[in-house]
């Protein structure tokens, strides 16, 4: 168990995934369009090509053998190496290449993942995103650049099925460093209560997040064993605080949008001007001020476990194992959990979890995808691979499904789980290996989404709004030292109040103000209003 400083650092990630929740910022630099822009022809389809063999195979020297390495985020299914074993056949048949696969888990993100390229490690691609140091690792040379050249002579079926604003969105400095998904997630962050225990206990439905309280008092007081929110210190730790603040305060994310830190600027997403504000602007203050004493208050009654900063294990976790009374997640996520609630006759309801308006920001393409590391030895096979994950349907299935007849079967045209597996001992469930860049379009509904999943899949079409700064990225090299010390202090004076476990919230904030604009709050508040603002003209 870490110690409490350390927890801080540890959980310093779960504030930019908060504001972002998986993909509500911008990961793009404003400057001009240079020739590495895909051509207007891939505008025209976002339909992947249905071939079952390399399209390359005919063109490309694929004689020498080659073996790639690759990391991803999270951790590896109980069933991944059986699912490698099988993916390495098919891969040396098409394409004479097999492939390793290494992970950073979420705790050890912020530390590990630039120390990959720092080290030179021999590795060949990485996962990469907006919010996980794309245009960190970018401005320091730690990815190939990729061509329109290379896309059409390595990656066709890709080209062809990706739009070109995803391409628009990828560039930084008018260079593309990154291969983004052709289908941006449709998901939303939401919280999943037990429907059964809140009628069990007359609480009147729950539709929004700031009328959840009733529930947690009643979970606190009648259901021993069980911890109304056991958030852990990676995922859930600031969940309830901005799940709060959006619902009744202001859907605001991080301007700036580092990925191991915070800057001290916010813009709300349900604002189509970009006004961009201070942490300690009124507005922004005020609005925090409140919902962290709501917080607090939740910390103080016991509705939060006392071990946050600490406990590795997720909320969502936790629920499933009945001992959460709330779990924490998306759209996406939350499928095998619902799967599980189901086997043990629990009736699961879902929150939304989006502003006062009831929105929230659409993915950029570049919420997910991946990155050819500067120094491969095999750049061309492994953007040859990742063409064939990515948009090849069987092995799409594979990577995010798992092997027919043992993680899924086919029925009725919906991803089923075999005779006698259950989604417990399911050893490679849907979305769980990492592999978040793949075409979504090509997936089947799964059989396990009862009719409140379909819904809530659904109104999301209603829910997702564009996000004016999606394809926005700051140049931060004359305010790195700044930002550097702003991420400390968010960590240290920061985190806590969203935590719920500060004495006072009141002084909380007063020393929080003093430590931020010690850090220069101004020349960061300053440089996101010129470039920011620069970015808009550029797009009238």
């Amino acid at each position: 168990m870490r110690k409490t400083r350390k927890g801080f650092v540890v959980v310093a990630l779960i504030l930019v995934l908060t504001l972002l929740v998986a993909g509500c910022g911008s990961s793009n630099n404003n400057s001009s369009e240079s020739s590495t822009k895909p051509s207007e022809s891939s505008k025209s389809s976002t339909t992947p090509t249905e071939s079952t063999q390399a399209e390359t195979d005919n063109t490309l020297d694929t004689s020498k053998e080659v073996h790639l390495i690759g990391y991803l985020l999270g951790e590896a299914p109980a069933g991944m190496d059986a699912v490698v074993e099988a993916l390495n056949t098919k891969l040396k048949a098409d394409i004479n290449t097999t492939v390793e696969f290494r992970y950073i888990g979420w705790g050890d993100l912020t530390a590990k993942y630039p120390l990959i390229f720092a080290a030179g490690e021999d590795v060949d691609f990485v996962y990469s995103a907006n919010w996980a140091f794309y245009n960190q690792e970018a401005a320091k040379g730690a990815f190939r650049e990729i061509s329109t050249d290379d896309l059409q002579k390595y990656m066709p079926r890709h080209y062809a099925a990706t739009n070109e604003a995803a391409w628009k969105e990828a560039q930084i400095g008018g260079k593309i460093y990154m291969i983004p998904t052709s289908t941006p997630d449709q998901k939303i962050p939401v919280t999943l209560i037990r429907g059964d225990l809140r009628k069990k206990y007359n609480i009147p439905e729950i539709t929004k997040f700031q009328d959840i309280e009733p529930y947690l008092e009643a979970i606190k007081n009648n259901e021993k064993g069980m911890i109304p929110i056991n958030a852990d210190s990676q995922y859930d730790f600031t969940k309830s605080f901005y799940n709060w603040e959006w619902a009744t305060g202001h859907g605001a994310v991080d301007t700036v949008l580092i990925t191991n830190g915070w800057s001290g600027t916010y813009t709300e997403w349900d604002d189509p001007q970009g006004k961009v504000y201070s942490q300690f602007d009124p507005y922004i203050l005020d609005s925090q001020k409140a919902s962290a004493k709501v917080i607090k208050s939740w910390y103080d009654k016991g509705y939060i476990n006392k071990n946050a900063i600490s406990n590795k294990v997720r909320s969502k976790d936790a629920f499933e194992q009945g001992k959460s009374g709330v779990a924490y997640g998306n759209t996406n996520d939350i499928q095998s959990t619902l799967a599980k609630a189901l086997e043990n006759g629990w009736e699961v309801e879902i929150i939304p979890n989006v502003s006062a308006k009831g929105t929230y920001p659409q993915d950029p393409f570049i919420n997910n995808g991946v990155s050819i590391a500067a120094n491969s030895k095999n750049a061309e096979r492994a953007m040859m691979f990742i063409d064939l994950i990515m948009e090849e349907p069987s092995y799409n299935n594979l990577v995010y499904f798992g092997l027919e007849g043992v993680n899924y079967v086919v029925k009725d045209g919906k991803i089923a789980l075999p005779d006698g597996v259950t989604a417990e001992t399911n050893t490679y469930p849907p979305d769980a290996a990492g592999f978040w860049f793949t075409n979504k379009s090509q997936h089947l509904p799964l059989a396990s989404w009862n009719e409140q999943y379909i819904a809530h899949k659904a109104s999301l079409k209603n829910i997702l709004v564009p996000y004016i700064y999606n394809s926005f990225a700051m140049d931060t090299e004359n305010i790195k030292g700044e930002l550097a010390t702003m991420g400390t202090v968010g960590t240290q004076y920061l985190l806590p109040i969203q935590g719920g476990i500060v004495k006072d919230v009141d002084a909380a904030f007063t020393v929080l103000e003093e430590k931020v604009r010690a850090a220069s709050l101004e020349k960061i508040l300053d440089d996101a209003n010129k470039q920011t603002q620069a970015f808009l003209a550029s797009q009238k």
